[in-house]
C-alpha cells in the first residue's frame, strides 16, 4: 500500500516536471517566431527600399527628391537628393555628381525603427535632359 502512494507521487512529480519543460518549449518557440516575423518585415523593408532606390536612380536629378508611402508594408520611404563635391587624383572637381538617400520609417516588434541607404550617382547634364524627355 505504501509503495503505491510513492507511485502516484513519482507520476505526478514527473508530469509537473514535463509540463514545465513543455510550456518552456512553448515560450522558446513563440519568441522563434516572433523573431522570424521581424526578420521577414526587416526583409520585405529592404527590399522595398532597394527597389525604390533603383527606381529613384533612373529619374532626372529634379525628381529624385520624393517620399511614398506603402500601404501594405505600412512603411514611408522619402528619397533626398545633394550635389557631391569630388576631387580627383589630379585636384579637378569631379562634375555632375549627386548623393541620392533613401531612408524608409517603419514599425517592427511595436517599435518605431528607421533603415538609411545612401549611393553616389553620377548624372550628366545630357542624361538629365534624355531622362526628362521619357
Amino acid at each position: 500500500m505504501r509503495r503505491t502512494g510513492y507511485i502516484l507521487l513519482e507520476l505526478i512529480i514527473a508530469l509537473s516536471i514535463f509540463a514545465i519543460s513543455v510550456l518552456g518549449l512553448a515560450k522558446a518557440l513563440n519568441n522563434s517566431l516572433a523573431t522570424a516575423n521581424i526578420l521577414n518585415r526587416d526583409y520585405a523593408v529592404r527590399l522595398a527600399m532597394r527597389s525604390f532606390l533603383e527606381e529613384m536612380r533612373r529619374k532626372p536629378v529634379a525628381d529624385m527628391a520624393t517620399s511614398i508611402q506603402d500601404a501594405n508594408l505600412e512603411l514611408t520611404l522619402t528619397s533626398t537628393v545633394e550635389p557631391l563635391e569630388l576631387k580627383s587624383t589630379e585636384g579637378r572637381t569631379v562634375e555632375d555628381m549627386y548623393t541620392l538617400t533613401v531612408k524608409a520609417e517603419y514599425l517592427a516588434g511595436g517599435q518605431m525603427r528607421d533603415e538609411t541607404v545612401f549611393v553616389w550617382v553620377h548624372v550628366s547634364d545630357e542624361e538629365d535632359a534624355r531622362r526628362k524627355k521619357q
